[in-house]
């Protein structure tokens, strides 16, 4: 009686069905995976765009005068081949980070763009401090980590009359002493690695209130 079993070419057909169950059971698996990993990034990235856009809101629509005048500077600067805009202005939008400081009251408010050094894109920082004089300031404050992995962040200014302006400086320009722009836009975009061509982009345009009452 002829021995049971199988030959050497029902294997070798087992293996290769069985290798091409497993190849596309294991793409499955992965492609399953990389877009977890995807959702997860974007969630991240729109989390973060949604508090720091907040955040800038209700910093902005606090901005108040002081002494009858407004602080708000908006200058430019370069960081390598990157031009971004430092912001500067009075708020009564002060965050209390000790027991110590006071809880309230008016605050110089600072935002700018700096390097970054773990992620890929730049970070953006926020300084706060109570009565600060800005027109006394050498060199740009620290502050507290608001963003990153930016990779572009620009503003425009727009005044009682409409007209728009990429820069803003109260100090200066007599068209701008001592005001405050009646609304600003604001147009974030953050790194997309699949493609740095084309960042994920944000915009939302901030009323400020009290600069609005007081425009001529």
């Amino acid at each position: 009686m002829r021995a049971k079993g199988f030959t050497l070419i029902e294997i070798l057909i087992a293996v290769f069905i069985l290798g091409i169950v497993l190849s596309t059971v294991y793409a499955s698996y992965t492609g399953t995976f990389r877009t977890i990993r995807a959702t997860e990034t974007d969630a991240e990235l729109y989390g973060m765009a949604r508090t720091v856009l907040e955040r800038m809101t209700r910093d902005l629509e606090a901005v108040a005068p002081w002494k009858g005048a407004f602080t708000f500077t908006a200058k430019p600067y370069y960081l390598g081949n990157r031009e971004f805009t430092r912001l500067i202005f009075r708020s009564t939008a002060h965050i209390a980070f000790s027991e110590k400081e006071e809880a309230a009251g008016f605050a110089v408010i600072e935002y700018g763009v700096e390097e970054g050094t773990e992620k890929v894109g730049y970070i953006l920082s926020r300084s706060d401090s109570l009565y600060r004089d800005p027109g006394k300031e050498v060199a740009p404050t620290g502050g507290f980590l608001l963003c990153d992995r930016i990779e572009t962040l620009t503003y425009r200014f727009f005044n009682s009359t409409g007209k728009e302006s990429s820069t803003w400086d109260n100090g200066d320009d007599e068209a701008q002493k001592k005001k405050a722009p009646v609304m600003i836009e604001i147009r974030l975009g953050l790194v997309n690695e699949k493609d740095r061509e084309h960042p994920y982009p944000f915009v939302t345009r901030v009323r400020l209130p009290l600069a609005q009452a007081v425009a001529p």
